[in-house]
């Protein structure tokens, strides 16, 4: 489903889907003004993502559905990732880096990157229709500047 301000993609989450995915996820974003530096930012977010569902969400297998909805509207890019993998949520876990060199943890470092790219990260298990939804946000780095100074 698309129209000029939001797009519905689905997929199986297989890794083979991830260059698709990114390249209509990419061009709806540029559609929408968004510069190339963005949408490069963009795509890591995308990659990072898409590659720990179709990893992790279904360790039995089964039907590996993934959905991503991408919204632009006031100058903000809202992008949800729905699966119906296992519950987890990948923000409960401790950043793998802290100021001690001798105690960065092994794994996280994607969803890491994620959380330092997006303005906003959200998380939550919707139980009525067993669904992860994963919720990011992200102004261009113009306007957030533009924000920053009139604060």
């Amino acid at each position: 489903m698309e129209d000029n301000n939001r797009i519905l993609l689905r997929a199986e989450a297989e890794l083979d889907r991830l260059p698709e995915l990114s390249e209509h996820v990419r061009e709806f974003f540029s559609k929408n003004g968004f510069d190339e530096h963005f949408c490069g930012q963009i795509d890591i977010v995308v990659e990072e993502i898409f590659v720990n569902i179709a990893s992790y969400a279904y360790p039995d297998g089964g039907e590996k559905d993934t959905a991503i909805e991408c919204t632009a509207k006031d100058g903000i890019a809202t992008i949800v990732f729905m699966d119906h993998g296992i519950p987890y949520d990948p923000l409960a876990k401790d950043d793998p880096v802290t100021g001690d060199p001798y105690g960065m943890t092994i794994g996280g470092y994607g969803i890491f990157m994620v959380k330092n790219i997006m303005d906003e990260v959200s998380y939550r298990y919707d139980d009525t229709t067993k669904q992860n939804i994963l919720t990011m946000r992200k102004k261009p780095a113009k306007e957030k500047k533009h924000e920053d100074q009139q604060s």
